[in-house]
């Protein structure tokens, strides 16, 4: 499954109920303060008092963990740039078997067979076309995962800033109460806490983010370097 229609899937999924639960996000700060006076704040309260921004929030998290999930199944190097398979083929290409390359390249798909194929292909075309075909592949490869981890990045910048937006609503809403000629201190401290909701579930989103962008752009970083490095090989093998 690509990663695009994973994404989809999932925030597909999860619209209904987003949607649904802006109902409950839209009862006022107040009323739900005075409701659950007296009673053990659970996860679900802590969600509701953060106002319809929780929403948005959840859908970027959902996102995450779908990112999250696709690269840990996909993001392999010993998948995407198998050593066995990368001698095995170099080993048919130095004895000129292009047929039987050709034909091992299409029984594994990863992704050093993909960029071998293509200068196969080009073989009785010349070196510079081979070079060319095996290089431009290469990068279209390597460009498209490291956009793919750009989105986890992308997700942990904006989720602290759409949790930022949010505090600065609950704050707005808090000192709103005070134009009321009698305050109830847990309709204030209920304001309150909707701006800190947001900052904290904005945060518990973007470090994992992070920590997850960080461990897999060290995958990345080690199958671009041994792409680049079995497509010169494969460059040299087929031309020499």
């Amino acid at each position: 499954m690509s990663l695009n229609k994973m994404v989809k899937k999932v925030l597909l999924s999860f619209a209904f109920f987003g949607f649904t639960a802006k109902e409950a996000f839209s009862a006022s700060v107040g009323e739900m303060a005075q409701q659950t006076a007296g009673k053990a704040t659970t996860l679900w309260d802590l969600l509701v008092s953060g106002g319809p921004s929780m929403i948005f929030l959840g859908l970027l998290s959902m996102a995450a963990t779908a990112l999250v999930i696709y690269h840990f199944i996909q993001i392999i190097p010993h998948k995407l740039t198998p050593p066995d398979f990368i001698e095995n083929l170099l080993f048919l290409l130095d004895k000129k078997e292009y047929e039987k390359a050709v034909s091992v390249c299409r029984q594994q798909e990863n992704m050093i067979s993909a960029i071998a194929l293509k200068g196969l292909q080009k073989i009785s075309k010349g070196k510079s076309v081979v070079e060319e075909a095996v290089q431009y592949e290469g990068k279209a490869r390597i460009e498209k995962l490291w956009q793919n981890l750009t989105y986890l990045g992308d997700i942990a910048v904006i989720a602290p800033l759409l949790g930022l937006l949010g505090t600065i609503l609950g704050i707005i809403e808090a000192f709103g109460y005070f134009k009321a000629v009698s305050i109830h201190p847990s309709i204030l401290t209920a304001g309150l806490a909707k701006a800190m909701v947001n900052t904290v579930f904005g945060l518990v989103i973007a470090v994992p983010c992070l920590i997850f962008y960080a461990y897999f752009r060290g995958r990345l970083t080690l199958i671009t370097t041994n792409a680049e490095r079995a497509a010169s090989e494969i460059v040299h093998a087929i031309t020499k």
